[in-house]
């Protein structure tokens, strides 16, 4: 009878099916593992199983303190994963993911929470995957997997009103494409992923198209593998990635982009892997993802990239584990992943690293999932992806648990 127990006891620590009948407590909390025998004594539930820490049920994203690592309340309790995230200007958030609900409410995959951290009544609804989101000009844009949009077709593309109301801006990406990344600069939007036609036009995985009309520009760098990040900054246009030639260059992974031309600078880090996600703070460009060597130096899935050269420089956090997610603040790099260690300390799936050092600063949120998604807002990180709680107390193997949902000294 243990898998039933564990199942009964999985569904009251962290509801995620909306469609139950019964009531079910929001207030209990939940583990990293699964939970194979429980007793209550009173108003304490005793539970043993297959799990390292316990901790409260907060979804798939949630806001947390830049200074403290505190999660902040009131939590989204998002049924789902999260993707990406975008700040709205206004202390709120744009999320976007593969998710049916939030705080509660019907969303699917795409969602808006105000300054306070409750949910607005935007609600566009995406039919699949929502992996890029970019706000500007009361508009936001979103790429992934879908094919409609407030039950319309838009394939992959789109841009919604901060009201919530679907605009007739409709690139179009060929069916079997995905878009993973945008960038905004004045009226263009830059769209990259795995494609093959968007805007109207042949495109290879990369492509600037006109943020009124969505038409493809001439601009046509034409890489041979996936773009999974980009950064705009002035005439030049840097992109990460999958590729090995991009720009009319052998470029690996990595590379620097005239804004007008789409050719290919002489700027080439070298990437030995994957590059996912980077991110550009005065003259260091900071890139994360899979590789082990880049900029001509050995550095383990995370690096800062002179802007002028391309060489690694002296910053060195090793993580243990891929890089999704990049976000800067002053002195400081938000990162997220699939890592336990980075900057010379224990971290799991998040951590902020020093700017200057490279070490890990005391800020220590300790997901339980890989992390997807960073955005910083003031004095506030929005955290998404495929977690269920973060900030949580660690517990050794053995926990009780108050049916209030506070969580005693208890802790053998």
């Amino acid at each position: 009878m243990r898998p039933l127990v564990a199942l009964a006891i999985a569904v009251v620590l962290c509801p995620a099916d909306l469609a139950l009948a019964q009531s079910v407590s929001t207030t209990l909390w939940t583990t990293d593992g699964s939970v194979a025998t429980v007793v209550r004594d009173g108003q304490t539930l005793y539970i043993g199983g297959n799990f390292h820490r316990v901790g409260p049920c907060m979804g798939g994203g949630i806001a947390i303190d830049a200074a403290t690592g505190a999660a902040q309340q009131p939590w989204a309790n998002v049924t789902g994963n999260v993707w990406a995230v975008a700040p709205d200007g206004s202390g709120g958030w744009y999320l976007g993911g593969d998710f049916i609900a939030v705080s509660g409410q019907p969303r699917s995959n795409l969602a808006h929470l105000d300054a306070g951290g409750n949910l607005t009544n935007w609600s566009p609804g995406a039919d699949g995957l929502v992996s890029a989101l970019v706000v500007s000009g009361g508009q936001v844009f979103v790429g992934g997997d879908f094919n409609r949009i407030s039950g319309q077709v838009r394939v992959h593309l789109a841009a919604i009103t901060t009201g919530g109301a679907l605009t007739a801006w409709n690139p179009g990406v060929n069916g079997g494409g995905f878009v993973r990344t945008l960038a905004l600069a004045g009226g263009t939007v830059y769209a990259g992923g795995g494609f093959s036609s968007i805007g109207a036009q042949l495109r290879n995985n990369l492509a600037a198209l006109d943020a009124t009309t969505g038409a493809a520009t001439a601009w046509n760098p034409n890489p041979n593998g996936a773009i999974l990040g980009l950064v705009v900054n002035g005439g030049t246009v840097y992109a990460s990635g999958t590729f090995t030639s991009i720009g009319g260059q052998p470029r690996n992974r990595i590379a620097a982009l005239d804004a007008g031309t789409g050719l290919a600078s002489a700027w080439n880090p070298n990437a030995d892997n994957f590059v996912r996600t980077i991110g550009l703070s005065g003259t260091t460009l900071y890139a994360g993802g899979g590789f082990g060597n880049i900029g001509g130096q050995a550095r383990n899935k995370l690096a800062a990239l002179d802007v002028a050269s391309g060489a690694a420089t002296a910053w060195d956090p090793g993580p243990n584990g891929n890089v999704n997610t990049i976000a800067m603040t002053a002195g400081t790099i938000f990162v997220g992943g699939e890592f336990s260690s980075i900057g010379g300390a224990s971290r799991n799936w998040i951590a902020a690293i020093d700017a200057a050092s490279g070490t890990a600063t005391a800020w220590d949120p300790q997901a339980n999932q890989s992390v997807q998604a960073i955005a910083v807002s003031g004095g506030t990180v929005f955290a998404g992806g495929q977690l269920s709680s973060i900030g949580s107390v660690a517990r050794e193997n053995l926990a009780a648990l108050a049916s209030s949902g506070t969580h005693p000294a208890w802790s053998p």
